[in-house]
């Protein structure tokens, strides 16, 4: 008999009898990164009120090189890309047996019956990307994390999202920032900048038609570069580069820099650091079309926008709204000389005179540092969480 007829009868087999048994009180955690975001400060909370003492917690993993040597206790993982009869055990009994599914980047679609599934996304949107901001892809969803109900028309009408599957409590993450905004950082005063990808380092012909080879809207050459550099530590600033993980970098990797550094993932790690805290002290940010603009509202200090490509890239994905300028406020960016002039009126702080709180009340209902709270809370009166 072939083999593939008889591994997939035995793998209906096995689901069938996964029915049996009753669903466990665990709940399943996903980001992008692992172990960062939504999920991440959820996580957070969770073991600080003791829900891994009586569930367990599986955390979906995008690479097990990333996940922490080691777990606290009743914290397990499995492989989302599952390789080997191991590993794809651990994944069955993971999706199968346990009750909660949180999401925040991929879309862990449903087994069972009766289970609850919360997607708690990984940012409000600016661009839509029709082909994974759709109803199909997501699938059936119990919750939709969003920061306010102002969202709603946006999900509803250009996402296609029901009105019922909204859940305007605010996201975990920006607790974060509430909580650590008003700490100083050591050291320099910093600019964190925070861009979409350009260019896709995986499909190099499918980026933007201007990519900006250093991954830095309006930073078209190594001179410019350089003048960046020189001109922040003539200010005594310092610049943290974040770029997005699928940005090519191998041109700027070539540069030598004293100011302006690249924050990834290996940068935070060796410095002890969470993105959101790191975030919530920084002097102000640069980014575009990135979800961080909402969240950094919260610190109600200046945000720079690099937005002179917004027709092309607007050509290729979708807006929130039906003029970008118009839903997004802050200090437009469309050249070189308006980039050095951003971070010379940020390190002027008479000349930085941003009012953004009108634009926060909009997108965020919830600005307690509570959300991590309001999720528990939810899910506990409505679905026995945790009990």
């Amino acid at each position: 008999m072939n083999t593939r007829i008889v591994r997939d009868a035995v793998k209906k087999t096995i689901i069938r009898l996964s029915f049996i048994l009753p669903l466990k009180e665990d709940v399943i955690l996903e980001s992008y990164p692992d172990f960062t975001d939504n999920a991440f400060a959820f996580y957070q909370y969770l073991l600080d009120v003791d829900f891994n003492k009586k569930h367990t917690i599986y955390w979906a993993l995008h690479e097990r090189n990333k996940c922490p040597l080691q777990l606290p206790e009743n914290v397990k993982t499995f492989d989302l890309n599952a390789k080997g009869f191991r590993a794809m055990w651990q994944r069955f009994l993971a999706l199968y047996r346990s009750k909660f599914i949180l999401d925040g980047n991929s879309y862990i679609k449903k087994r069972r019956r009766g289970q609850i599934r919360i997607h708690l996304g990984h940012g409000m949107l600016i661009k839509i990307t029709p082909d994974y901001h759709n109803p199909v892809e997501l699938g059936e969803v119990d919750g939709f994390l969003t920061t306010a109900d102002w969202w709603k028309n946006v999900f509803v009408d250009r996402v296609g999202l029901r009105e019922e599957e909204l859940l305007p409590i605010g996201y975990p993450r920006d607790d974060v920032i509430v909580r650590e905004k008003d700490i100083r950082a050591d050291g320099k005063p910093y600019i964190l900048w925070l861009p979409t990808y350009r260019q896709h380092r995986n499909h190099l012909d499918d980026g933007m038609p201007h990519p900006f080879a250093y991954g830095m809207p309006e930073v078209s050459s190594g001179e410019e570069l350089k003048q960046l550099d020189e001109r922040l530590g003539q200010i005594g600033y310092m610049l943290y580069f974040r770029p997005h993980p699928a940005q090519e970098l191998s041109v700027f990797k070539k540069e030598t820099l004293d100011h302006i550094i690249v924050a990834d993932d290996r940068f935070l790690e060796e410095n002890h650091l969470e993105l959101y805290e790191f975030l919530a002290r920084a002097r102000a940010l640069i980014t575009d079309y990135s979800s961080v603009y909402y969240d950094f509202l919260l610190t109600d200090r200046p945000i720079g926008l690099t937005i002179g490509d917004r027709q092309e890239y607007f050509s290729k994905y979708g807006c929130a709204f039906a003029n970008y300028t118009d839903g997004v406020i802050g200090e437009h960016i469309e050249s070189f000389s308006d980039l050095l002039r951003f971070v010379e009126r940020v390190a002027d702080q008479t000349q930085m005179e941003q009012d953004l709180s009108a634009i926060k009340e909009r997108y965020h209902a919830c600005t307690d540092g509570r959300s991590c709270e309001r999720l528990y809370e939810y899910l506990r009166e409505k679905y026995h969480f945790g009990e």
